[in-house]
C-alpha cells in the first residue's frame, strides 16, 4: 500500500484533473484552476474526471 504522503507528492507534481481529484480524496486543498482567465468550477472538474471513466466505445463494437 501506498504511504497517502507520497501519494499526495505524486498528485501535486501534476496540474490535471486527476491529480486535483486525489488531493480532494486524501482531504487535502486541491489548487485552483483558471483555463482562459475563467476559474474551473468543481462541477466543470468533476465532469473531466467523470468523462475519463466513461465508456466511449470499444475497439471489440468494430467486430460486428
Amino acid at each position: 500500500m501506498v504511504p497517502r504522503d507520497e501519494l499526495s507528492a505524486i498528485a501535486r507534481r501534476y496540474d490535471t484533473a486527476m491529480s486535483r481529484a486525489m488531493l480532494r480524496a486524501l482531504g487535502l486543498p486541491a489548487p485552483r484552476v483558471v483555463r482562459r482567465g475563467v476559474p474551473l468550477v468543481r462541477d466543470e472538474v468533476d465532469a473531466e474526471v467523470r468523462w475519463c471513466f466513461e465508456n466511449h466505445g470499444s475497439p471489440m463494437d468494430l467486430l460486428r
